[in-house]
């Protein structure tokens, strides 16, 4: 059965989403030198079109890369924010502790049921078997 997520802890949620967004854009906006609509971070990025924001050779392409990579994981903890589906973790069902997620906010697992996950991911790699959960 599906629990009811409280106001509070919603509101709480949207706003970390939020303040994370900001600051991703602005990371993105310093580094290109510009402003930025949103709108349009998602349009170029999406088509690799690099040139829309008339890269100089000193811009970073991997670090605007891996910004880009956080603002589409943040865009999707939004979708699932809507869904009713942020802030649970996708494994056991439970509340992601809000403390974790203001630690990274498009978390979508639970710290145990993580730890699992990374164990098992780790023996795959030395033994080069499939495990399961």
């Amino acid at each position: 059965m599906k629990k009811k997520r409280s106001t509070r802890r919603q509101e709480t949620l949207q706003q970390i989403l939020h303040q994370t967004r900001e600051k991703v854009v602005t990371d993105i906006e310093k580094q290109l030198g510009q402003e930025l609509d949103p709108r349009r971070i998602d349009i170029a990025m999406d088509t690799g079109d690099w040139a829309a924001f008339e890269l100089s050779e000193g811009i970073d392409q991997r670090l605007l890369e891996m910004r880009y990579k956080t603002y589409k994981e943040i865009a999707d903890a939004f979708r699932r924010l809507e869904a009713g589906t942020y802030g649970v973790c996708e494994r056991c069902g439970e509340e992601v502790p809000v403390e974790r997620l203001k630690v990274e906010p498009f978390a979508r697992y639970c710290v145990p049921c993580l730890t699992q996950i990374e164990a098992l991911q780790e023996a795959e790699k030395e033994t080069g078997k499939l495990y399961t959960l």
